[in-house]
């Protein structure tokens, strides 16, 4: 039936002994229809209808001699695991498809948390801002050329791609540097670390997302300090961070043997 009797007939279960009900079996139930003499008291019309319903639903139940088995419905197997039940109070949410890529690298928390909200457009760059009908700059704080947006800033804007061409010469990946018709982050970076040796996959995702919060760190200072978009200023930065994360642990950042970014002429 996949329902249990206090759903299908409440008003009956009501009127059964909780002592009959605890100790009582299928089996001995059906026996000689023992379950309707286990009802103690009297039944309402919508009780009566309930009880005529159960009759129907338990003339259809034929016990078998195997031994009764526990079947999981959230997993094909038929077998409880922890993971299946865990994948259950996920049901209906949406995928993120880069999570991998963002949340098993080596980068400091509020970094990846910026970059997650980045990849879902949640940044406060200007065309969030004008679609609220709040002030905002007309163009792009760091190329001063086109409408800001928070792909345009971390992948197609003039400063960003030359400081992506910076940082990709240095690793000898000249040709996965953005380029101006790059549509979207994320997608950029999947085909950065594109056929990237395994051993050097972690940590080129960490220069990405560290290249990502340098971009953003500097856009902010512009904004909110009037500060002058530069990309000597935004190589220094990257070689400072760039120096502290390897300190801090980003075992992968330093097997890429970086190094400092030299400054352009």
């Amino acid at each position: 039936m996949g329902s249990s009797l206090s759903d299908i007939a409440p008003r009956v279960v009501e009127q059964v002994p909780v002592k009959i009900q605890s100790s009582r079996t299928v089996e001995e139930g059906l026996v000689n229809q023992n379950w309707a003499d286990d009802i103690q008291g009297g039944l309402s019309l919508v009780g009566l209808y309930e009880f005529f319903q159960l009759w129907d639903y338990i003339a259809e139940v034929m016990l078998s001699q195997e031994e009764d088995i526990h079947v999981w419905k959230l997993d094909a197997s038929g077998q409880y695991s922890t993971k299946s039940a865990y994948r259950a109070f996920y049901n209906g949410s949406t995928t993120f498809a880069p999570w991998r890529r963002l949340w098993k690298s080596w980068a400091p928390p509020k970094c990846k948390i910026f970059l997650w909200l980045a990849i879902r457009n949640r940044c406060w760059t200007t065309d969030r801002l004008a679609r609220r009908g709040l002030p905002h700059p007309e163009h792009c704080p760091l190329c001063d050329q086109e409408e800001e947006t928070v792909q345009h800033l971390l992948t197609s804007c003039v400063l960003a791609r030359e400081f992506w061409s910076c940082i990709f010469s240095k690793l000898n990946l000249q040709e996965k540097v953005p380029t101006v018709h790059e549509e979207s982050f994320v997608s950029w970076w999947r085909r950065a670390i594109k056929r990237v040796p395994k051993e050097r996959k972690e940590g080129l995702n960490t220069v990405i997302i560290l290249g990502a919060w340098v971009l953003w760190k500097h856009r902010n200072d512009c904004v909110f300090n009037s500060a002058t978009p530069r990309i000597r200023t935004l190589l220094k930065n990257f070689d400072d961070e760039h120096h502290l994360w390897c300190m801090a642990g980003a075992g992968g950042l330093r097997r890429l043997a970086l190094g400092l970014v030299s400054e352009p002429n």
